[in-house]
């Protein structure tokens, strides 16, 4: 394949989960500069031309600021279950963006 597809297929990944599960299975901290390349071919399923990393970004404090705020938002997220010690908001929304620094969550 040459260039970019017409209609390209993107995969998003869960960022924080993904690594936090790479972590467990190789009983330590496992950050994207280490993430092994069979881990990446795992994550990547077939008919795939791109993987978006979700929630790379440092987030913006005012975002968090107001889903702290907002009770509604604070009900539990189907990802709470598998990530008990963050409460749902605590890292921020992944898409209220600050700067293209990554968050100090997710290093590498």
């Amino acid at each position: 394949m040459t260039g970019w597809p017409d209609k390209p297929v993107i995969y998003e990944v869960n960022t924080a989960i993904w690594l936090s599960d790479l972590s467990r299975a190789a009983g330590r901290h496992v950050t994207l500069a280490d993430v092994p390349a069979s881990a990446w071919d795992e994550v990547t399923p077939d008919g795939v031309d791109a993987v978006w990393l979700m929630g790379v970004w440092e987030r913006s404090p005012a975002g968090l600021e107001l889903a702290n705020a907002n009770a509604g938002l604070q009900a539990p997220r189907p990802w709470s279950r598998r990530a008990p010690r963050w409460p749902p908001a605590a890292s921020g929304c992944s898409w209220t963006t600050c700067r293209t620094t990554s968050h100090p969550t997710i290093p590498g």
